[in-house]
């Protein structure tokens, strides 16, 4: 069992493992980002180096915007600037609850607690550029198990 902080915790290694498998599951189902944006802790961090390696994007900033004490209204920030640039997909590896409280204040305008992500949970926002908050749309929320089962997927 690991002794340190959480946030110096590492992927175990059935999590790499099933991390490797979602992130050639991804590419199977033609999920790809421009950008991987991750969090600085350890386990996001791993996360988002394997899905670098596999290939689901060809590159990665690590950033504390996606730290258990990230804001959501400096990430919509930073994504409005890098926006500006790129207009392709961006994948955000962060935690919980963060995520799934974000991806509520985006569909819904508040965190109502019925967006639940699981650990290695993927999660689809389209965020409009302009007045996002209450304004994005959830297009895809699929737990890892659900994800590599292939049930209900194409």
């Amino acid at each position: 069992m690991f002794a340190g902080s959480d946030s110096d915790r590492p992927l175990t290694a059935k999590g790499e493992k099933k991390t490797q498998q979602i992130a050639r599951r991804l590419l199977d189902l033609g999920i790809e980002a421009e950008l991987i944006l991750s969090s600085p802790l350890v386990r996001a961090r791993q996360t988002a180096e394997i899905l670098l390696e596999v290939g689901v994007a060809p590159e990665l900033i690590i950033s504390d915007l996606l730290a258990p004490s990230g804001s959501l209204q400096e990430w919509l920030r930073w994504l409005s600037h890098w926006r500006q640039e790129h207009a392709g997909a961006l994948m955000a590896v962060g935690h919980e609850p963060n995520l799934s409280h974000w991806a509520e204040l985006l569909t819904c305008g508040k965190a109502l607690g019925h967006i639940e992500l699981k650990k290695a949970g993927i999660i689809g926002l389209k965020i409009p550029e302009t007045d996002p908050l209450g304004n994005s749309q959830l297009f895809w929320l699929t737990s890892p198990k659900l994800l590599l089962s292939g049930r209900g997927l194409a």
